[in-house]
């Protein structure tokens, strides 16, 4: 207890880094209630998270933002139930 320590990410793997700005971006969207404001949210190189975890994370974030747009490989959209309208051709 009172003990601080600091360090930087540079240990940390390239999918690390990946995965802890997504939960800061993510937090601070929510937490400073960015969705109000911005109801678009845009998720892309998600391959850093399992599917089932990338499924979990859709449908948290499609409480909050209204206008979801998540690019997956088509093994994580597997995950993804059917209620989601998706786009496989451009």
């Amino acid at each position: 207890s009172g003990t601080a320590y600091e360090d930087t990410v540079d240990h940390l793997s390239e999918s690390e880094r990946e995965v802890t700005g997504l939960v800061f971006a993510l937090a601070g969207y929510l937490v400073h209630e960015v969705y109000e404001k911005c109801p678009f949210m845009l998720l892309d190189s998600l391959e850093a998270i399992d599917a089932d975890r990338i499924a979990h994370l859709v449908s948290y974030m499609a409480e909050y933002a209204p206008f979801l747009v998540v690019a997956l490989l088509p093994e994580d959209a597997r995950a993804l139930d059917d209620s989601y309208t998706r786009v496989t051709e451009i």
